[in-house]
């Protein structure tokens, strides 16, 4: 609050709140789609945007009120020899109060760089092993932990894996960063 009564003088009088339950009350208030949020008291409390379900009762927020479908057909990507698609992942720390050492969904460190059997395997990596991911916006170190994914994709927790990511790369309408990256990863010796 302090920074932003900084930034914007002319609001600064306007810009108070006792705690941060009552910043949560109102973004409830002003923004629908975050209703829940307010409910947010203490160490694993969590909601959903728009509700528990999505378009619940069938509802949907169209024109007709009903749901539209179109078949994508997503690029073939080819990844050269000892790449990987790494995608950052939310978990439980999702829309929560949480940032825990250890996600409640997948039981995996905040370090792990999940990834599928074949792959371990396949490099001569075992449960635990060290490993750099690398690309041209940075490097992210972490272990390996063993997930049922499929081969030549990684997963890394939110927000380490931020630094691996081209905050560039934003989709045309909506302005939403990718959440993926081409990386390369190394065994850590030792």
């Amino acid at each position: 609050m302090e920074l932003a009564r900084q930034v914007r003088l002319d609001l600064a009088d306007k810009l108070q709140f006792d705690e941060t339950a009552a910043i949560r009350q109102e973004i409830a208030q002003i923004i629908p789609q975050y209703a829940g949020i307010q409910h947010l008291k203490e160490a694993g409390n969590q909601f959903q945007y728009g509700g528990s379900h999505l378009c619940f009762g069938w509802n949907f927020p169209t024109p007709d009120g009903k749901a539209h479908f179109s078949v994508l057909s997503p690029p073939k990507q080819e990844l050269p020899e000892g790449y990987f698609l790494v995608t950052t992942r939310r978990g439980k720390q999702f829309n929560s109060m949480v940032q825990e050492k250890k996600d409640a969904i997948t039981g995996a460190v905040r370090e792990a760089v999940l990834m599928s059997r074949e792959d371990i395997s396949k490099l001569g990596l075992k449960e635990g092993d060290g490993v750099i991911l690398k690309n041209d916006f940075g490097e992210l170190k972490g272990h390996v932990y063993t997930a049922p994914m499929k081969p030549g994709n990684l997963q890394v927790h939110w927000p380490e894996g931020n630094v691996l990511l081209d905050t560039n790369k934003r989709s045309p309408e909506v302005d939403i960063p990718n959440y993926n990256a081409l990386v390369c990863l190394e065994k850590v010796e030792g």
